[in-house]
C-alpha cells in the first residue's frame, strides 16, 4: 500500500489552523533552550532528545485534536531516560553508516526518522526499543517519506525568499504531515 501524499497535506493543514500561534511560540521557546545550550556539545545532546519527544507530542496533538496544547511541548521530560537514549544511540548508529558513506547515513536516518512518535504513543518503553520499531515501520517506507519531504522543496524555498517569515506557517504544515505520514504507516503496519 502507498501512502497518498495528497491526502495526507490536506489533513494537516486541515489540522493545523487555529495552532499557528501556539506552534510557533513553542518553536521559539524551544530554539531558544537549544540554542542557549548550545554552546556545549552535552547541553544539546542532554535536552534536545526530551525536546523533540516534546515536540512530536505537540504535533501528534494537533493532527489528532484538532488543538494543541503549548505545555504538551515539554511533556518530553516526563520521558527523559528513554528520549535522552533514543537520541544519543539514533545519532551514533547513524554516524557509524555515515562514516562507511554518505548514503548508507542517510538512509539510516530515514529508518529511525520516527523514534520521537514512537515514544511519544508508547511512553513505557526504551529508547532503544522506540529504534527498533522504527527500524521495523520504516522497512518499505523510507523512499516515501524522502519523496513527501521532497514535495516541501518549494515551501522551503518560499521560507528563503522571505527571510523565514513563510515558516511560521511552513514549518507546523511540514512536521505536521510528518506525523499524519507516521500515523497512515502506523496503522499499515498494524493491519498486516
Amino acid at each position: 500500500m502507498t501512502i497518498d501524499r495528497r491526502e495526507i497535506k490536506e489533513l494537516a493543514k486541515k489540522q493545523i489552523k487555529g495552532n499557528i500561534l501556539t506552534f510557533f511560540g513553542l518553536s521559539v521557546v524551544m530554539f531558544l533552550i537549544l540554542g542557549l545550550v548550545s554552546f556545549t556539545y552535552i547541553g544539546t545532546l542532554v535536552l534536545a532528545g526530551p525536546i523533540y519527544l516534546g515536540f512530536a507530542m505537540f504535533v501528534l496533538e494537533i493532527l489528532r485534536s484538532g488543538e494543541g496544547k503549548f505545555g504538551t511541548g515539554f511533556e518530553g521530560f516526563r520521558q527523559f531516560g528513554s528520549a535522552f537514549v533514543a537520541t544519543l544511540l539514533s545519532g551514533i548508529f547513524v554516524l557509524l553508516w555515515s562514516i562507511l558513506f554518505i548514503i548508507p547515513g542517510i538512509i539510516a536516518g530515514y529508518r529511525y526518522s520516527m523514534v520521537y512518535f514512537i515514544l511519544a504513543d508508547n511512553p513505557s518503553i526504551s529508547g532503544s526499543e522506540a529504534i527498533k520499531k522504527s527500524k521495523e515501520m520504516m522497512a518499505g517506507h523510507k523512499w516515501e517519506l524522502f519523496v513527501l519531504q521532497l514535495s516541501f522543496i518549494g515551501w522551503f524555498l518560499l521560507c528563503f525568499i522571505t527571510f523565514g517569515i513563510a515558516a511560521i506557517w511552513v514549518y507546523p504544515y511540514y512536521l505536521t504531515t510528518i506525523a499524519a505520514f507516521y500515523d497512515k504507516v502506523k496503522s499499515e503496519v498494524k493491519t498486516e
